[in-house]
């Protein structure tokens, strides 16, 4: 199919980001190495080390809301996109495409930020590069390019050929409090009782299950949230996907926010939880470890992999019914990142 026109929906995570990638650069790209299964390469060195590397863009309006900034989204983006994969990060190279307008402070703020962020990880940011341009609206944007290196510490990496039918579904914590915090910065929403974003590095959280060989894939839920995640997992692996409701934690102001607005939490963003396949007899031990620790704590056992040969996500309601969970289509929410 001819992608005529490049819309917002194409860079929203969902199906028509699938059919940008199927069609453009998955037929032009895999010939040179791509590997789309993943959230980052695998790359082995004569030494038998394996290294894994990524990349990624950030763009936020507004670059500050509760909880983060542009500069350690980017950081901390890179960051999970390595260690989802069982890999230490080390280094970071990053680029900046700044428009005409943007101010000086506004700038530096985000650099700061960026090196608290690394700092606090214990990373090397190591290259860069920067680009200024034509503002194209009313509001300067800078756009962050942040691509990362990692060190494999897991016996085998956390990726999508150890998947298989069974798996049981963990996510980390509660659900969609970034998209609520930068939506109300946005739009001056919650001042009262602000809606913070869980930014965070999921390195210290994930690297104590570095030697558990029951962990068999990892992913940071970010764009199209818990739902647009599992039409992933489904698509990978070509079995049906089955999440549990009242087993899914969402914070109660989240909840309500979303009744209010409009908005099923299964789809909203986040840039600090996880999503974890585990073998079902690990899975218990696993739960347990991850409440203890702080990004941990409201870890849930959410769903599981069905044997059923269906590439299809079932939400088996609080209420005791069972509906499809459609893939995000487009763009749900005004755009975030």
């Amino acid at each position: 199919m001819h992608i005529e026109f490049i819309q917002m929906a194409h860079g929203a995570g969902g199906s028509a980001t699938m059919k940008l990638l199927e069609h453009v650069f998955f037929p032009n790209f895999r010939r040179l190495g791509l590997q789309p299964e993943n959230d980052a390469a695998l790359l082995t060195l004569g030494n038998g080390e394996t290294l894994a590397f990524t990349i990624d863009g950030f763009v936020v309006d507004p670059p500050f809301f509760p909880g983060g900034d542009l500069g350690n989204l980017a950081v901390h983006g890179t960051i999970n996109d390595l260690a989802v994969m069982g890999a230490k990060p080390l280094w970071l190279a990053c680029s900046f495409i700044i428009s005409v307008g943007t101010t000086g402070t506004v700038l530096n703020r985000i650099a700061i930020s960026m090196q608290e962020a690394a700092t606090a990880s214990n990373i090397q940011l190591v290259a860069g590069d920067t680009k200024v341009v034509e503002a194209r609206s009313q509001t300067p944007q800078i756009l962050i390019t942040t691509s990362g290196i990692g060190i494999l510490q897991t016996e085998k990496p956390w990726h999508t050929p150890r998947l298989r039918p069974g798996d049981q579904l963990i996510v980390s914590g509660t659900i969609g409090e970034h998209t609520l915090a930068v939506l109300g910065a946005r739009h001056g929403w919650f001042q009262h009782d602000p809606i913070i974003s869980d930014c965070a590095s999921l390195y210290p959280m994930l690297e104590p299950f570095h030697p558990i060989a029951g962990i068999h894939w990892v992913r940071d839920i970010t764009r199209g949230g818990l739902g647009g995640i599992c039409h992933e997992l489904a698509r990978a692996t070509g079995y049906m996907v089955e999440l549990w409701e009242k087993d899914i934690p969402i914070d109660p102001r989240v909840r309500g926010w979303c009744e209010i607005l409009g908005y099923d939490p299964l789809y909203l963003a986040n840039e600090g939880k996880a999503l974890l396949a585990v073998d079902p007899e690990t899975a218990p031990q696993v739960l347990s470890d991850l409440r203890r620790l702080p990004l941990g704590k409201c870890a849930s056992l959410v769903g599981q992999i069905s044997s059923e040969r269906q590439p299809w996500v079932v939400l088996n309601t609080s209420v005791g019914g069972r509906r499809l969970v459609p893939a995000p289509a487009g763009e749900l929410f005004p755009r975030i990142c």
